[in-house]
């Protein structure tokens, strides 16, 4: 819903957002499968707005684009803060 546009969402958008695909993969196929699927991020991420959006419970990644061309600021969104606690 987010891909291509070049903006990024706020955290809470992107969190109602992912918390309401959760909720119809839930009604579609049952809760088991809904919390084990993967809901990711497809919007602009950059170094400035990963924390923010990982730091939503129902965005489990973020496709990266763009930003993945500057080593330096690639690895500090995938070395987001909380990173180290989901290894």
């Amino acid at each position: 819903w987010a891909i291509g546009t070049g903006k990024v969402a706020t955290p809470e958008i992107a969190q109602s957002v992912h918390e309401e695909i959760r909720k119809i993969l839930s009604d579609m196929y049952g809760s088991d499968i809904a919390d084990s699927t993967r809901i990711l991020y497809g919007g602009s991420v950059s170094p400035d707005s990963v924390d923010g959006l990982m730091s939503k419970p129902d965005i489990d990644g973020a496709l990266v684009g763009g930003a993945s061309l500057d080593a330096s600021g690639f690895g500090r969104i995938i070395n987001f803060e909380g990173a180290a606690a989901l290894v």
